[in-house]
């Protein structure tokens, strides 16, 4: 099973850190882009790759891990779910909000 992330920050490399380690591979995305990911990845080691959204979004799970007050606008730039899981790991203190 592939999972990506929306987001790469603590929480995002947290769970790639341990669904790594239980052999899962995971496709990072931020929204600069794969090239800012390239450090992360080589942290992260074999079975992290850095990815665009639309490559994050169609793995068979999904991580939402941007601030609170990017949700609305990283969800509507998105292609439509094709019965993918998604887990919201959002913080709504994080951000202004918080």
């Amino acid at each position: 099973m592939q999972i990506g992330t929306i987001g790469a920050g603590d929480l995002a490399q947290a769970v790639a850190k341990r669904a790594i380690k239980a052999g899962y591979e995971v496709k990072l995305s931020n929204s600069r882009g794969p090239e800012g990911l390239r450090e992360i990845v080589g942290k992260l080691g074999p079975g992290a790759t850095a990815a665009t959204r639309e490559e994050a979004v169609a793995c068979e799970m999904v991580l939402l891990a941007v601030p609170w007050d990017s949700v609305p606008e990283t969800l509507a730039s998105l292609p439509k779910w094709k019965n993918q899981i998604l887990i919201d790991g959002t913080n709504p203190f994080h951000g202004k909000a918080g």
